[in-house]
């Protein structure tokens, strides 16, 4: 079994593919598997490195919950599995954790690839009260089938998607309540934004219309950094690698190869589109 000894934890991975490292970081509440449509297409042509955090997927449940720490986790199961430089992918909460990395360790990153996620979590708008608070007492108080429920309802609100919506509640039954709670509290206080500043390699932030988080802070993140690409994908919602897998496959892979583009693009998605690209997924 994949599992890497850790100081203070064990972690489950996967690995596929051969070729320059990718590493893929799930966001909270998910897993390694929310990757599925990702790792094969993107093992063609890497070697994909796709961890469960600590205390998420089968990974451990050990101690501290914040995105250091996840952070220092992976550097761990990295010099374990002896890579140097890699490419690193992260959504959501993953994305901090990805950016953490990078801020702290600039020079071993290649490529960094950052989906619906910003480089501060801190409630400093009412619509992130709103959000944060919501998720935390709907977790508190009812529990992961409640929260999970809820939470594919805003993920996925197509009537096509009922798939994605099915998938998103079988993800979030297995969650920890201590664990997810530990965890939202200490994204709370996390925050790199001052630090943006070390980040010099190639950046691609993906985002998507209907996230959680407003179009326009996407598009202050992305002319904070100095070599950074924006792309938009129209009518998507929070889990961009689930919700339009081709359309972020070819974003990501066309980003590595690097292929030239715009500093800023729109991904014009349509609602049939995406339904093409889900048609086949199973619980």
């Amino acid at each position: 079994m994949p599992f890497a000894e850790l100081p203070g934890v064990r972690l489950y991975y996967e690995e596929a593919g051969s070729g320059e490292p990718l590493v893929l970081l799930h966001g909270i509440g998910a897993s390694r598997k929310d990757w599925e449509f990702q790792v094969p297409s993107f093992a063609k042509r890497f070697r994909v490195i796709a961890p469960d955090l600590r205390g998420y997927g089968q990974s451990e449940r050990s101690g501290n919950y914040g995105v250091g720490t996840f952070a220092g986790d992976i550097w761990s199961l990295l010099e374990q599995l002896r890579v140097e430089r890699f490419n690193l992918v992260g959504h959501s909460m993953g994305g901090a954790v990805a950016l953490q990395m990078a801020v702290d360790r600039p020079e071993r990153i290649e490529h960094l690839i950052l989906a619906d996620t910003l480089p501060s979590f801190q409630t400093n708008s009412f619509g992130k009260r709103i959000l944060f608070a919501y998720r935390y007492l709907m977790m508190g108080v009812f529990g992961p089938q409640r929260l999970s429920s809820a939470v594919a309802a805003k993920l996925f609100p197509g009537p096509h998607q009922q798939a994605l919506r099915d998938r998103a509640v079988a993800g979030g039954l297995a969650n920890d309540r201590g664990v997810y709670l530990e965890t939202l509290r200490q994204l709370l206080g996390w925050n790199v934004l001052e630090l943006l500043a070390r980040l010099t390699m190639p950046v691609l932030v993906l985002a998507a219309e209907h996230d959680y988080f407003p179009v326009p802070d996407a598009e202050a993140f992305a002319a904070a950094l100095s070599n950074a690409r924006l792309k938009i994908f129209a009518g998507m919602h929070h889990a961009l690698p689930l919700e339009a897998p081709q359309a972020f496959n070819t974003a990501v892979l066309r980003f590595l190869s690097g292929q030239p583009s715009g500093r800023a693009m729109k991904e014009n998605i349509s609602r049939k589109d995406a339904k093409t690209q889900t048609s086949q997924i199973k619980i």
